[in-house]
């Protein structure tokens, strides 16, 4: 059987999100953070500390409700700089829709701090418009 090409395109979407150093409910309790649509790929996306966070020690960590570390691992958040997500290739569910944040200190809460963070991404069977051969 021939491969069978796809016409359908789309775009990347991106979703943005900025966290304070006074917005966690709780420091080392992950929270949802940015909701992705069921069958979706994160393709890119990245981690900039934009104002270091002022605690002994300072980490975020993004993943979902399976795997806690999926798209980044203790990412230090105590020096201004930018960090890639891990790009797996994992296709979201509605279970693993939330990418979760998990900022974690010691020391006492910090009362400086702030972290950017951009999830690009795409959905299977989203078509924004149509390209070439296909079915």
């Amino acid at each position: 059987m021939p491969i069978i090409q796809q016409s359908g395109r789309q775009n990347v979407q991106t979703a943005l999100l900025t966290i304070n150093f006074g917005d966690p409910t709780a420091y080392g309790t992950a929270e949802n953070a940015i909701e992705l649509p069921p069958g979706s790929i994160v393709v890119g996306g990245d981690i900039v500390v934009d104002t270091p966070f002022n605690s002994t020690t300072n980490s975020l960590t993004l993943g979902d409700a399976t795997t806690a570390n999926r798209y980044a691992n203790a990412v230090d958040l105590k020096t201004a700089a930018r960090s890639a997500l891990t790009v797996t290739g994992f296709v979201t569910t509605t279970a693993e829709r939330f990418i979760r944040a998990n900022l974690a200190q010691t020391g006492g809460v910090p009362t400086a701090g702030s972290v950017r963070i951009r999830v690009d991404y795409v959905t299977q069977g989203r078509a924004k418009s149509v390209w070439g051969a296909g079915r």
